[in-house]
């Protein structure tokens, strides 16, 4: 009996205990992004997108040092602010304007040199629609005179969204690094970050 008492008392002081923990406030910080019930549905629609955004990643199959420091990321952000301007701007009409940059690894008189080719702005359109559970993002731009449309699933949070690229799309961002160290490189990604 008396041992009887003792697991109650043990299972009372327990359970009073996880009450005041359960009612005790979260001192997690959300920010109100993370608190707004559109970010609570998993389907994305063009109103989350739209707005102007800022690259804040670009993601490599490869570790690079660009920069010669010593230090290898598989960020190319990391290792050149070549990119630092690139951006889209999502349009509430479905209109689209990008800033690009690219990598020259066959630059200066010798086609030896590294430069940066950046500032290039383009202009298209934009949605984005559920295909297969999969919300993608749709763009169609004209460059250089040829119309192309691409469609890419997209990751996003409540401040970022990144997607996939292909082969083709990667060397209009990293170049032609044939004969160079960098030749084996191929970006996989990108992601923005909300800038308003």
């Amino acid at each position: 009996m008396k041992y009887l008492l003792n697991f109650k008392n043990v299972m009372g002081i327990f359970l009073a205990a996880l009450a005041l923990v359960s009612c005790e406030p979260n001192e997690d910080h959300l920010n109100s992004n993370q608190l707004n019930p559109a970010n609570a549905t998993a389907t994305i629609t063009p109103a989350d997108l739209e707005g102007e955004w800022i690259l804040s990643a670009m993601e490599t199959d490869t570790v690079v040092d660009l920069n010669d420091d010593g230090v290898f990321n598989s960020n190319i952000l990391l290792e050149t602010n070549c990119f630092q301007d690139m951006g889209v701007n999502f349009l509430q009409n479905g209109d689209m304007i990008t800033t690009n940059s690219k990598l020259d690894f066959k630059a200066g008189n010798n086609d030896d040199e590294f430069a940066c080719l950046s500032g290039r702005t383009d202009s298209g359109n934009w949605d984005v629609e559920n295909l297969n559970n999969e919300e993608r993002l749709v763009i169609t731009m004209t460059i250089d005179g040829t119309t192309r449309t691409h469609s890419r699933v997209l990751e996003r949070t409540a401040n970022t969204f990144a997607f996939d690229i292909s082969k083709f799309e990667s060397e209009q961002y990293y170049g032609n690094p044939d004969g160079t160290d960098a030749e084996d490189v191929r970006v996989l990604s990108l992601e923005y970050t909300r800038v308003n």
